[in-house]
């Protein structure tokens, strides 16, 4: 009874931390916009709080008895309930321009964050309570996995059962519900705990659980090195979520929901490693760590893109290793239950090390998704040493530094010799891949039982290959922000100029000075965007054009003089871009009387604007391969509307590979009383440049649209009975999906 009661707190605990951090995020979008510092500060702020609750729980149990524990949760608790239903911003507040992350970190503290260090800190109290309450023959650390599995739960459910049913604030109004009922939980723990009064024995009698060496301690002081070891153990594996989660959705498929998956692997290895000390899984795994290192290292440095299953495959596979491996390591290494609290608060500093050097720092020092291989490669330092039965510690003592930096310095060498010297293989990418990185991955297999060595020549190896793979692709720029990594490339025949963002397209221009003013990808002329210009021109004179979403400016090739164009881009990056005549002359060339670039959140900076001030607004922004979703709600579909002419429209283009969005739009537009018309190119044609694309134009009325639809098969869009009208408060990507 005692450990179902303290692992049912445990579960309800975690699920509710981790539901907070996407409903939380969501109530900030309408107010501070699509930028991932929205997502970037709500997750550092979370990992934050739960450093926080770890450390109070860890100073609670260094000086005081049970009794003041129990108070001092108790305190807590009545002061994270005081502070909800969480609302974190309201509908009418505009976050200081110059200052918007201290803005959202204050009210994330004055809002979430009383109940996130509540939650956080019970995980680690709750753990040495049950100590008391069961006995100390039983080890305390399997309700970890129960937290984990509580934290998987709800990953599961929001995305599939929250977010689809309840709008944000009943979300807010369930979630106090849930807090208050763990609260009591939490109460009756404390009570369990008092009433069986069992000393915390200072010293583990437990059975270390896997063959690694447990965790040092002298007395109840843990050395330096070994709090150094569990901060490292606990940050790669979250360095390795993140930096998969970006590879996978950025230049493998950009897949919506993808996301999930590599977090639910993640969650699940610390469930498997602490609810069963991983004695089924981690000697597998440990085997396969080297073989999967190898293999995924040489996959990003041939930037494959193919098979698609088979990469997210060995992507997730490895993911699932490494965290095997480090979790596992972190069991075998776990103290006694009187330091078990010092031992979360390392994990929890560890996984915000490792989070917010993805997050926040990797794109300010890299260019390319280079903490991917990093991380790749360093996890392997989680592996033992060769065993050696005829030493005394029974492994293998480790090499000197200049005999493990001998292979690794020769393959670095060999790999760039390759590269250079095999000009013929340039017109087949694979075959050059093969020879330049394969056959020295190959030979970095033979290292595979020194970890050191073989971390050693994975980063050599990563290093060669990041020298090589620019001189070889036909990548002119590259710049990384926080909106990932933006590159322009040429096509294969080398007449055509693109902007890259991962393995999506975001724009295309002929080199030919002749040609260099034809609009190509999705918005060529014969295409619906071509069809929308043809009748808008119809009425001579001057327009006023909104565009949100720059991309390389292909829209300005249809400005005429007269027009007065208005671009809204996010991403610092793709301004420069598409500034640089050097690069994409379409703004140089742009024929308004008069054009300009705002950045910043389209919704944020467009609510600047003066009522009625455009003819037509063209929706063009993309994030991960689809239209952010506060962009197309029922609240941003008033902003247009109000910022609209009498008779204006609203194009959107919709082009997707996993999504569905007309019927999003047909809902909004039957919503506000408006008409939506849909049009889909197939490309009939073989020109070259051009890409298919879906668009959907919304108007106040048919006979505000002219001729358009007759210029195309612009059809009435069509409404799903199970796509609902999405709002700020309430939107799902899930009922939209393409399941195929």
């Amino acid at each position: 009874m005692v450990t179902t009661l303290y692992a049912l707190t445990l579960a309800l605990g975690s699920a509710l931390l981790f539901a907070a951090q996407p409903m939380v995020a969501r109530m900030a979008l309408p107010g501070l916009g699509g930028s991932p510092a929205v997502w970037n500060t709500s997750m550092v702020f979370f990992q934050a709080a739960l450093l926080a609750g770890y450390a109070l729980a860890h100073g609670v149990a260094r000086r005081s008895a049970p009794a003041p524990q129990a108070l001092a949760m108790a305190v807590l608790l009545v002061a994270a309930i005081l502070s909800l239903p969480i609302a974190l911003v309201p509908a009418d507040a505009v976050p200081p321009p110059d200052a918007p992350v201290p803005w959202l970190l204050a009210r994330l503290a004055l809002e979430a964050g009383p109940p996130a260090v509540a939650l956080a800190m019970a995980s680690p109290l709750l753990q040495r309570w049950f100590t008391r309450a069961a006995g100390p023959e039983r080890d305390p650390y399997f309700l970890y996995a129960a937290g984990n599995v509580g934290s998987f739960g709800a990953l599961l459910s929001y995305p599939f059962l929250v977010e689809p049913l309840l709008t944000l604030e009943v979300q807010a109004r369930y979630w106090s519900v849930g807090f208050g009922i763990w609260s009591g939980f939490v109460l009756l723990c404390a009570l369990a705990q008092r009433r069986q009064r069992v000393p915390v024995p200072a010293h583990s009698s437990l059975p270390s659980p896997t063959e690694s060496s447990p965790a040092e301690t002298h007395g109840d002081v843990i050395p330096l090195r070994q709090r150094l070891i569990w901060i490292f153990l606990a940050a790669v594996p979250v360095s390795l979520l993140q930096g998969c989660t970006l590879s996978l959705t950025t230049d493998v498929a950009s897949v919506p929901l993808l996301w999930i998956v590599p977090l639910a692997i993640y969650l699940l290895t610390y469930v498997a490693a602490f609810a069963t000390h991983g004695r089924p899984l981690i000697p597998p795994a440990r085997r396969a760590l080297p073989f999967l290192a190898v293999a995924l290292l040489f996959v990003v440095l041939s930037r494959a893109t193919e098979p698609v299953g088979v990469l997210i495959g060995l992507h997730l596979a490895f993911l699932a290793a490494a965290g095997l491996v480090c979790h596992g390591a972190l069991v075998s290494r776990r103290p006694p239950p009187a330091q078990l609290t010092g031992f979360y608060l390392a994990i929890a500093f560890g996984g915000l090390l490792g989070g917010a050097f993805n997050a926040l720092l990797a794109p300010l020092i890299f260019s390319s998704l280079a903490e991917y291989p990093l991380a790749i490669a360093i996890a392997c330092a989680a592996l033992p040493r060769r065993r050696h039965p005829r030493h005394r510690t029974g492994v293998e003592p480790p090499a000197s530094l200049g005999a493990d930096l001998a292979g690794p310095v020769a393959l670095a060498g060999v790999t760039l010799v390759l590269g250079l010297l095999i000009p013929w293989a340039q017109e087949a990418p694979r075959l050059r891949s093969a020879i330049v990185f394969g056959l020295p991955a190959i030979a970095a297999c033979a290292m595979m039982d020194r970890p050191r060595r073989l971390v050693l020549s994975l980063l050599a190896l990563f290093l060669a290959g990041s020298w090589l793979n620019p001189r070889w692709s036909g990548t002119e720029y590259s710049e990384r922000s926080f909106f990932g990594v933006t590159r322009v490339t040429r096509d294969a025949t080398g007449g055509i100029r693109q902007l890259m963002h991962g393995n999506t397209l975001h724009g295309r221009q002929f080199l030919d000075p002749d040609r260099r003013g034809e609009p190509l990808a999705y918005y060529h002329r014969e295409g619906p965007l071509g069809r929308i210009f043809a009748a808008l021109r119809e009425n001579p004179g001057p327009r006023r054009i909104g565009v949100i979403g720059l991309g390389v400016g292909t829209m300005a090739a249809y400005a005429e003089p007269g027009d007065i164009w208005t671009f809204f881009e996010i991403d610092p990056a793709v301004i420069r871009v598409a500034r640089d005549p050097a690069r994409f002359t379409f703004l140089a060339d742009c024929q308004a009387d008069d054009w300009r670039i705002i950045e910043g959140d389209a919704r944020l900076r467009l609510r600047e604007e003066p009522d009625a001030a455009f003819d037509l607004i063209l929706l063009d922004a993309f994030s991960s391969d689809a239209i952010p979703v506060h962009l197309i709600t029922r609240e941003a579909l008033s902003l247009y509307r109000a910022k609209l002419r009498t008779g204006g429209w609203l194009a959107a283009h919709i082009s997707n590979r996993y999504l569905t969005l007309e019927p999003v739009f047909a809902a909004l537009a039957r919503d506000a009383g408006w008409i939506c018309r849909a049009a889909e190119d197939v490309l009939e044609d073989d020109f070259p440049g051009k890409e298919p694309s879906h668009w959907v134009v919304l108007a106040a009325a048919d006979s505000d649209l002219g001729s358009l639809p007759r210029r195309f098969p612009w059809l009435p869009a069509g409404l799903d009975p199970r796509v609902s009208l999405w709002t700020d408060q309430r939107s799902s990507v899930f009922e939209v999906f393409q399941w195929r």
